[in-house]
């Protein structure tokens, strides 16, 4: 079998890790992976993530798109038929490397416009598509205006005449996706946790010192104003504490210069980052599944999540339900805060949290779904 699948290069993106998960776990096996990647910026280096894939194996198509940015193409475009008229030339691209490649399958991750105009190449073609759910996209674009959200909705709803089967990283990011998105169930759905990639044989050093961290990109939906404000009420409160937000480049108002800004780090750095943490806290209004803070739970470093973000569901089933909470109170917030930074994660807890984050077992799910797309398409 050979996959085709929309690939990402950021460090603290959630489908780069769960992409270099699978393509580790998949690495020299069947007839190799076709990553697809559509960039807006005109210069760029390679990608250091794949660079441990045998480029026989793993092959990387980078499509330019610094030309055609998405947010000007929809201000001149009525629906999403009308952007999708507008990105004809480059869903040609895309259904020529797709007939080059020859893929058995198609994995697409997310659901903004890469893997919607992946969707729509590898239709065309009739290559069985997988949707696996990173960020609902209706979600991720509410704050914006109504004729964006309008189209990045269709965009979403678009996907259900397309995709053969679905993987939702959380039964939570699968109920807002009936109920909200397509107004109906998904005859093929299936619920598989995000895998993580952190080394568990290294030994958890745990920090008793008042440390407390954000990390992630800068964005709408991930909500780190509050984190900020957190902080601010715990200064307030005299409790002593460094607070520290690990993000990318992207220009940030309204900071508290007590905050230390972190630049995004390499796994291997942000495993170190975690064990120097006495709490990682995730604030997200919405998120379908949360990497961050499940890596950082599996190391033995406690969490704080609000409950609309999917691994809550994992932190409750592991017996750590005093991790989540509701963020609409930030005093309530702060006291939790305090609670739980510098706790141990007792060995119970911590051996739970490991069996349902398995990535062997995790990725073979996801091969299996694959596998059966394929045989159903034939």
């Amino acid at each position: 079998m050979k996959i085709a699948m929309n690939v990402t290069r950021d460090y603290l993106g959630g489908i780069t890790i769960s992409n270099v998960n699978l393509l580790n776990f998949l690495h020299g096996k069947g007839r190799g992976v076709l990553g697809i990647e559509l960039i807006g910026q005109r210069q760029v280096s390679g990608a250091i993530a794949f660079r441990h894939l045998s480029p026989d194996w793993f092959e990387h198509q980078i499509i330019n798109i610094h030309d055609m940015p998405i947010m000007k193409k929809i201000v001149t475009s009525g629906n999403v038929k009308d952007l999708e008229r507008k990105y004809r030339p480059i869903i040609k691209i895309i259904k020529s490397i797709l007939k080059k490649g020859k893929p058995d399958v198609v994995l697409l991750n997310g659901t903004y416009y890469m893997p919607w105009l992946i969707s729509i190449a590898a239709n065309e073609l009739k290559i069985p598509i997988v949707l696996r759910y990173a960020g609902v996209l209706t979600k991720e674009t509410e704050h914006m205006k109504p004729k964006a959200r309008k189209i990045f909705n269709q965009m979403e709803k678009s996907f259900m005449n397309r995709v053969d089967a679905f993987i939702f990283p959380s039964n939570l990011c699968k109920d807002v996706v009936e109920k909200e998105i397509y107004k109906k169930s998904v005859k093929r759905a299936f619920v598989i946790p995000n895998p993580i990639n952190i080394p568990y044989s290294e030994a958890v050093s745990r920090t008793v010192e008042r440390r407390v961290a954000a990390i992630g990109r800068w964005d709408y939906v991930k909500n780190f104003g509050d984190f900020f404000k957190i902080h601010s009420i715990l200064k307030k409160q005299k409790w002593v504490h460094s607070a520290s937000f690990v993000t990318g480049s992207a220009k940030i108002k309204k900071m508290p210069p007590s905050i230390n800004r972190v630049a995004q780090m390499s796994s291997e750095g942000i495993v170190e980052f975690y064990k120097t943490q006495g709490l990682v806290i995730c604030p997200s209004i919405f998120e379908t599944f949360g990497n961050v803070p499940m890596e950082a739970a599996s190391l033995g470093v406690p969490v704080l999540v609000n409950e609309n973000v999917g691994c809550a569901e994992i932190l409750k089933m592991s017996g750590l339900e005093r991790m989540v909470m509701p963020f609409d109170d930030l005093k309530a917030v702060a006291e939790r805060v305090k609670e739980l930074c510098g706790q141990y994660i007792l060995p119970k807890q911590l051996n739970n949290l490991r069996r349902y984050l398995n990535k062997k077992i995790i990725n073979e799910q996801i091969v299996a779904v694959l596998k059966e797309a394929v045989d159903l398409g034939k």
